[in-house]
């Protein structure tokens, strides 16, 4: 009885929510307007601290470009290694600008805001330096109507078979964060693709409420951008999607989750907040329903949840996994299952004290 109850709910949440709202979230992205934004008008913004391996995969990517942006702006944060000799070298041939950040300035925050000064367009369009891209990227850019902010996708991929079971609670998270916004409002945000308006930027701007916070640059710029009832979008579409590499190796993948887990918590969404109660009473009553039945030996009604909701899971967040050609991870979805609860006990025992880092520097919330 207990097991109906919650599969029942189980339904009607994931129909709701990822089903309804990811259909819809189509028709809203695109409503209201005819006006869409011109590339002469953008300026990408990208920070890099210690990227040398990656940049040569982002320099490609604007190689390729059918089209390119007003200007594209790198944003030095006191890198130790060759990655600015290497942007040097390709300054000549590309519509590229580099700065480096003042001595008593340092993070992505202020390279952000540094970049934003040397910046000519009438858009920004922020850009992680670990990041590539399609040839169609930029050119895809000009077909979104105008907005004060879009939020692109931002893939994470593993380069080994090994890394592709950090990709899921992503993609099962941005599945979920495009069906929110088809019915009410994106959670979250990724820095690694966001496109937004100069003028409502620094009317909405509040930096000082969160300047002492290392990361979260994107999520306090949705905060400012909600508040101020600016016209917030989403799409979910791989034309204008970038992409990354998962992180190498157990503990910086730690250092990534628990980052981001802690920008999250500064962000004080009571909306977010409360879907995330959610969404955690669901899984407690899941596995402590998986739990009874072992612990009575009714191994035949264990397995029967087990298929019942792995077989939604696969269902529902089918066309996001599938939308993205990440078809052996969707497949992998049955084992997240078992490795679900190890991997958020492990985060929850951590987080009260680990100190997560990013590019060499502690991250301080």
């Amino acid at each position: 009885m207990e097991s109906t109850v919650f599969i029942i709910i189980y339904v009607f949440l994931l129909a709701l929510i990822v089903g309804v709202g990811g259909i819809r979230h189509k028709f809203k992205a695109r409503s209201m307007t005819t006006e869409t934004i011109s590339l002469e008008k953008i300026t990408v913004l990208i920070p890099f601290r210690n990227e040398a391996q990656s940049l040569p995969r982002i320099i490609q990517s604007i190689k390729n470009s059918i089209k390119l942006p007003l200007e594209i702006i790198f944003i030095n944060d006191h890198s130790e290694d060759t990655g600015l000799e290497f942007l040097q070298q390709h300054m000549n041939e590309l519509p590229i600008t580099l700065v480096s950040l003042p001595d008593k300035k340092s993070g992505k925050k202020e390279a952000l805001r540094y970049g934003m000064e040397h910046a000519h367009g009438d858009y920004y369009l922020t850009l992680d330096a670990d990041v590539f891209f399609g040839s169609n990227y930029f050119s895809e850019l000009e077909k979104l109507p105008t907005a004060h902010l879009w939020i692109l996708p931002a893939i994470l991929i593993g380069r080994s078979k090994k890394q592709l079971w950090q990709e899921i609670d992503l993609h099962i998270m941005n599945a979920i964060n495009v069906g929110l916004y088809g019915l009410f409002r994106p959670v979250i945000a990724s820095g690694a693709n966001l496109l937004f308006s100069k003028s409502a930027f620094l009317a909405s701007d509040d930096y000082s409420s969160h300047q002492h916070i290392s990361s979260g640059d994107d999520l306090f710029l949705l905060r400012d951008f909600r508040k101020n009832n600016k016209d917030v979008r989403l799409i979910s579409d791989p034309s204008l999607a970038v992409y990354t590499y998962a992180p190498e190796g157990f503990v910086a993948f730690l250092h990534q989750r628990i980052r981001w887990i802690s920008k999250t918590n500064k962000v004080k969404d009571h909306f977010a907040t409360s879907l995330g109660v959610i969404q955690t009473a669901l899984s407690l009553i899941f596995y402590t329903l998986l739990g009874i039945y072992l612990f009575k030996e009714q191994y035949a009604d264990m397995l029967v949840l087990l298929i019942v909701k792995t077989g939604l899971d696969l269902i529902f967040y089918a066309g996001y996994f599938l939308k993205f050609k990440r078809i052996f991870v969707w497949l992998m979805i049955p084992g997240y299952q078992v490795l679900f609860p190890c991997y958020n006990l492990l985060l929850l025992i951590l987080i009260p004290t680990f100190r997560a880092k990013w590019k060499g520097r502690k991250v301080v919330v």
